[in-house]
C-alpha cells in the first residue's frame, strides 16, 4: 500500500516583529523559507499548516508577499498546500483575512473560510487523494460546544487516509483548554494540531496527534523550554501514522536564556565576562538574542549593573534584555548607631567586596588629600582603571 508524506507545519506568525526589531520580522521570513525548502528536498506529497499562518489578519504588505512566494514555490513543485484559520488569522471586525488571499489564488486551501468547518478532497503531489477536514479557532464562550458539535457533524473517513487540522488548546497542555485528547473523532491518520507553540505529541489509536510548535520561538519562557524548533513529517497510510518525524530547523535565531545569583562585583563581572565569550562565539549573522536576569541584587548596584550588561554584551547580541530582580538590605549594623560609626565596617557590609572595599577606601583618601580638584578627579580614574586592568 502506497503512503503520504505530508509537512506539518503551524504558528509561522509572518509579519510578526519580537521587541521591535526588524531583524527579527526578518528572521520569521528566514524559516518560512527553510520550510518550504524542507518539502521541495523531501519531496513530501503535501504540507498542512495548522494556523497562525500570519502573525495579524492585517499583516504588514511584505508578511503578504513572503507567504506567495514560499506558497507559490511549493505550487511550482506540485505540492498542494491545506490550513485552518488561527486565532492572529481571525478578523476582529468583519473583514477579509489574509488567507481568504491565498485561498483565492490557489495558493493554500483554507479550511473554514467558507464555514465554521469543510473537509476536502486533497490530490497530493503523488496522485493520491487525502481527505482533510478542519475546523476554524473557536475561543471565548461556548467554543468548546462548538467544536464539539463541528467535529460531531465531520463526514466519517473510515478507509481513508485523512488529517484533521485543528488550532486549539488540549486539555492534555494547558489548564485552559477547549478540548481533551479523547474527544477527538476516531479514524483520522494524523491530527495536525496548532497553537501551542511547543512541540508535543501523543499517540490516538493507531494514530498520531501532535503539534510541531512554532517554527521560532516568540515569547523568552518558549525559548527558555525549547531552544531547538521543529516541523514535523508524517508518513501516513488509511487511519494510522506510519511514522512520524522532527525536524529540526537550522535558521531560527539562537537565544539564550541566563540566570546569574549575584555573588559580589567581582564574580558577578567574571561570570558575565565568561557569558560574553560564549555570545561572541557567534558569526555576525548568527548574533543571539540575550534574556539575562540577575537575582538577589543590591538596589545600590542596579545602574552599575545596567551599564555593565551593555557594555558587555551590546556588540554580541542582536538585543539583549536585562531584568534585575532587587532585594532590599537592612540598614548595616555600622549606621544602625550613628554615634559609632567605622567606615571600613561600613564598606565592607554595604559593597561585600574586598576588592571594592579596597578601591573605595583609597577613592575616600584622594578626596580628602590635597592638590586641585582635576588632579584628584585623574588620581581616582587611575586607581579605577588600575582595580579593574583597563590600563
Amino acid at each position: 500500500m502506497e503512503t503520504v508524506h505530508v509537512l506539518h507545519v503551524s504558528d509561522t506568525h509572518l509579519g510578526y516583529r519580537q521587541y521591535g526589531l526588524y531583524e527579527r520580522e526578518l528572521d520569521i521570513y528566514r524559516v518560512w523559507g527553510e520550510i518550504v525548502d524542507h518539502a521541495v528536498r523531501e519531496r513530501v506529497d503535501l504540507v498542512v499548516h495548522s494556523g497562525d499562518m500570519f502573525d495579524s489578519s492585517r499583516p504588514p504588505p511584505q508578511a503578504i508577499r513572503e507567504a506567495v512566494r514560499g506558497l507559490q514555490k511549493l505550487r511550482s513543485h506540485g505540492i498542494p498546500v491545506v490550513a485552518v484559520m488561527g486565532d492572529h488569522d481571525v478578523p476582529k471586525r468583519r473583514q477579509l483575512p489574509p488567507n481568504a488571499l491565498m485561498d483565492e489564488l490557489g495558493l493554500a486551501r483554507t479550511l473554514g473560510l467558507r464555514g465554521l468547518y469543510e473537509q476536502a478532497r486533497v490530490r497530493t503531489r503523488s496522485g493520491l487523494e487525502v481527505v482533510v477536514a478542519g475546523v476554524s479557532n473557536q475561543r471565548g464562550p461556548g467554543a468548546r460546544q462548538r467544536l464539539l458539535d463541528a467535529l460531531q457533524r465531520l463526514t466519517t473517513v473510515d478507509g481513508s487516509t485523512a488529517v484533521l487540522v485543528l488550532h486549539q488548546t488540549l486539555q492534555e497542555v494547558a489548564p485552559e483548554y477547549e478540548l481533551g485528547l479523547g474527544e477527538l473523532p476516531r479514524g483520522y491518520s494524523y491530527y495536525a494540531l496548532g497553537h501551542i507553540h511547543l512541540h508535543r505529541g501523543w499517540r490516538l489509536g493507531e494514530a498520531y496527534a501532535a503539534y510541531p510548535g512554532s517554527p521560532e520561538a516568540l515569547r523568552v519562557d518558549e525559548a527558555r523550554q525549547q531552544p531547538e524548533r521543529y516541523v514535523l513529517l508524517a508518513e501516513l497510510k488509511p487511519s494510522a501514522t506510519v511514522s512520524l518525524q522532527r525536524i529540526r530547523l537550522e535558521t531560527p535565531r539562537p537565544q539564550i536564556v541566563e540566570e546569574v545569583e549575584y555573588t559580589g562585583g567581582e564574580e558577578l563581572r567574571r561570570r558575565l565576562l565568561g557569558l560574553r565569550e560564549r555570545l561572541a562565539r557567534y558569526p555576525p549573522e548568527r548574533r543571539p538574542l540575550l534574556h539575562l536576569t540577575l537575582r538577589s541584587v543590591p538596589r545600590g548596584e542596579k545602574t552599575r549593573l545596567y551599564r555593565l550588561a551593555e557594555n558587555l554584551f551590546r556588540n554580541v547580541t542582536l538585543a539583549y534584555r536585562l531584568n534585575i530582580d532587587v532585594y532590599e538590605e537592612e540598614l548595616p549594623r555600622s549606621l544602625q548607631n550613628p554615634g559609632q560609626i567605622q567606615v571600613e565596617e561600613m564598606l565592607r557590609e554595604l559593597l561585600r567586596d574586598p576588592v571594592l572595599v579596597q578601591l573605595a577606601q583609597r577613592i575616600i583618601d584622594i578626596a580628602g588629600s590635597g592638590g586641585t580638584k582635576s588632579e584628584r578627579s585623574d588620581e581616582v580614574l587611575r586607581e579605577i582603571r588600575k582595580t579593574f586592568g583597563l590600563e
